[in-house]
């Protein structure tokens, strides 16, 4: 022991405590036991929060201060001495590959022809081989153009779907090829949302490490495995999803079906490898049955296609990449692909879930197909994800046709968390719970979206709308795709890495404002620099309270300063669902005289675990476009701004809670604000502080307007 402690960091068995008379510190060395206990308890817990702290204190008797330093140093040396082992890994790696290098060019320069055993083609030859490369590559590609998305009957296709942004409508999904080279596509330089974020301190480098991999091509071995993970899976998604009790138990906590774990561990058919060794890894299971108004066939292909997935589950999915196209014996009754897939959690203060997975389609019967999800990490290519939290244990749904268009889905979600950084103690409950990434969350996602579908389809008004200034039904699909369209992009700008802003603390029940810069040059927003504004609270209301107040026109104007203190009245509305509540709104303020040259388009849904508000301001000019039908919607600048409304993840205490009742249930609500600064030029560091600051200012404003109508000051 005397040896280890001689070997380490002092940091590791100090700590230092600042005394009021100068600048002198006081160091205490720890006992033998003391460093014993705290060594332990780092390796089960290595962020404690303050009640863990004092616990501690109280037992080692040291202060809070000291357990607090003893852990930030022990996380730093932790941190430290990982470096330096992966350094000393990168460098063998480095040395490795550099012999190879060498001999693989020496083994070029005495290549001989195999048929004739003469020497290596000369470079006429070898321009010729690579002029015929390019033509038939170009040939492959037109002929890849020229294909039809996949059908449900002839699930796998050659060349995956198309490289070119042209033929694609939604900005966060770039795609790879069947074949084994990523291509970058045009459409990275054409996302509505620069990647670059401008952070006054220290502006991050832009470019995504995946986007710009290229991947190596799949090795035989490598196909063979792919080929058995998915089998697997599928074999395991099936049985999951067929059985019931005792596999599947009722949750103690809140009464969603999980999995029983022990009962699963004794199931010999299943794989149950272990990704995380942490004593803090956990399982989370859930498993939820829906009916929604969408043909069977329709909604696989709908799963299949990478775009229409993540465009379909917009508030979930912030990134989807097909990799590689898989070849299958059957195509008409399977389909296999490698997909990159990153999910969020609609907070600033969450970091997003990262998967590379094996998506696998089945046709079972002639009405019923199995898609199943599993993680796969042996792949061809090295990539470190930003966040390697999570593993995909087989997960995915049951897809069954029934009469009237309509389908059954049943849909279960396994997976592996390693919470080695625990999440914000405002989401604690709510991931935990199954209600942040569970199947509740994907099945109402997906009731919501496939009613909005088919009420986006419709060939007259229905009587639940209120057209108003709109009178045309292509002017109402307008205004629904521009609608769609601001719910998309505000849940894109709420995916923001730590890195790319800084926080601004408030108020002490809040997270503290973040705010982040971006400069805009994309068809679809204002051209230039906007500031970003994010805050997140909890309030002690249930979240349909929160959005039926957000919703009340008489009582806008006191918080929205869109509004400039001026009442607005509602000139159209289109419902989107079943629920009269979801819709889209077209508001202008009352007094023609100060606002009437501006409008407010609004879009709005709730479900069982929370909601979404969002609206945009638009010139005169703009409403016009949008209500006539004629201009396509993804053309029209638009900067949303709005509201996420999220359960607290506390278990229900009644039906009607679950249901947006009035219970013990708390709100998690996130706000951010955008705001165009100035055109092309960039501001200097002084001018980018001024608008910060009023931005800050502003986004501080409304949520204490917003607390204080509510009554509910004290929120946490």
């Amino acid at each position: 022991m005397a040896s280890s402690r001689d070997s380490s960091s002092s940091d590791e068995h100090e700590t230092s405590l600042n005394i009021s008379d100068g600048d002198k510190k006081i160091y205490h060395r720890h006992s033998n036991h003391q460093i014993q206990r705290l060594e332990a308890y780092f390796k089960e817990c290595p962020h404690p929060d303050d009640s863990q702290r004092i616990k501690l204190g109280e037992e080692l008797k040291l202060k809070p201060k000291q357990i607090k330093f003893w852990f930030q140093n022990k996380r730093t040396q932790t941190k430290t001495q990982s470096e330096k082992a992966d350094n000393a890994s990168l460098r063998t790696e480095n040395m490795k590959i550099r012999r190879e290098n060498e001999a693989m060019q020496e083994a070029l320069n005495t290549v001989t022809c195999p048929p004739c055993g003469g020497p290596r083609p000369g470079q006429r030859e070898r321009t010729l081989y690579r002029q015929n490369l390019r033509t038939h590559n170009a040939y492959l590609r037109e002929e890849s153009e020229g294909h039809s998305k996949p059908s449900v009957n002839a699930l796998a296709y050659l060349h995956g779907p198309s490289l070119y942004a042209s033929a694609s409508n939604n900005p966060h999904v770039t795609y790879g090829t069947s074949s084994n080279y990523l291509v970058e596509p045009p459409s990275l330089v054409r996302e509505p949302y620069s990647r670059e974020c401008i952070n006054i301190a220290q502006p991050p480098q832009p470019g995504n490490p995946l986007q710009l991999q290229r991947f190596q091509p799949l090795s035989q071995m490598e196909k063979v495995m792919m080929t058995e993970a998915m089998v697997t899976a599928v074999t395991e998604v099936i049985t999951l999803i067929r059985t019931e009790e005792p596999m599947w138990i009722k949750s103690s906590i809140d009464g969603r079906l999980v999995i029983d774990q022990k009962y699963y561990e004794k199931e010999k058919t299943f794989t149950k490898p272990s990704h995380f060794k942490s004593s803090s890894a956990r399982i989370e299971s859930s498993k939820e049955v829906t009916v929604i108004p969408m043909d069977a066939k329709n909604l696989v292909d709908m799963f299949l296609n990478t775009e229409k997935w993540a465009n379909i589950f917009s508030t979930i999915v912030s990134e989807a990449k097909t990799i590689h196209i898989l070849e299958s014996m059957d195509p008409q009754r399977n389909f296999s692909k490698l997909m990159y897939e990153q999910l969020h959690i609609l907070s600033p203060l969450l970091p997003p879930r990262e998967f590379m997975i094996l998506r696998c389609c089945q046709q079972l019967e002639e009405d019923v197909w199995v898609i199943a999800d599993v993680s796969y990490h042996q792949v061809a290519f090295e990539f470190e994800f930003e966040t390697p939290a999570c593993s995909k244990r087989p997960s995915g749904c049951l897809i069954q046709a029934l009469p009237n268009g309509y389908s059954k889905v049943t849909w279960m979600e396994h997976m592996e968390v390693n919470e080695k950084v625990q999440a914000h103690r405002m989401y604690r409950d709510l991931l935990c719970s199954g209600f942040g990434y569970g199947a509740r969350r994907w099945t109402a996602t997906l009731e919501r979206m496939c009613e909005r579908l088919s009420l986006y389809s419709v060939s007259v008004f229905p009587t639940t709308d209120f057209p108003g200034v709109v009178k045309t039904i292509e002017g109402r699909k307008s205004v629904m795709n521009l609608g769609e369209r601001m719910l998309k992009n505000f849940a894109w700008i709420l995916k923001m890495p730590e890195k790319s802003g800084f926080s601004q603390q408030t108020a002490t029940n809040s997270s503290g404002v973040r705010i982040w810069m971006r400069v805009n040059q994309e068809v679809g927003q204002p051209a230039g620099l906007i500031v970003c504004a994010g805050l997140s609270l909890c309030l002690p209301l249930a979240p349909l309270q929160i959005y039926n107040f957000l919703k009340n026109l008489e009582v806008r104007h006191h918080w929205d300063s869109l509004c400039h203190a001026s009442p607005v009245i509602e000139v159209a509305r289109f419902v989107t669902g079943t629920d009269n509540k979801n819709y889209v709104n077209i508001l202008q303020p009352s007094n023609a005289t100060e606002n009437g040259d501006m409008m407010i388009i609004q879009d709005s849904f709730i479900d069982a675990l929370g909601g979404m508000v969002v609206y945009a301001p638009v010139d005169l000019r703009t409403a016009r476009d949008a209500f006539s039908g004629n201009v396509n919607p993804l053309g029209i600048p638009i900067l949303p701004s709005g509201f996420i409304i999220s359960r607290d993840g506390h278990p229900p205490s009644t039906a009607a809670e679950l249901d947006g009742g009035l219970d013990n249930c708390k709100t998690l609500l996130t706000v951010a604000f955008q705001v165009l600064v100035t055109g092309p030029a960039i501001l200097d560091e002084e001018q980018m502080n001024g608008w910060t600051t009023n931005v800050h200012s502003l986004i501080s404003t409304t949520i204490q307007r917003v607390k204080g109508m509510l009554n509910c000051d004290d929120g946490q």
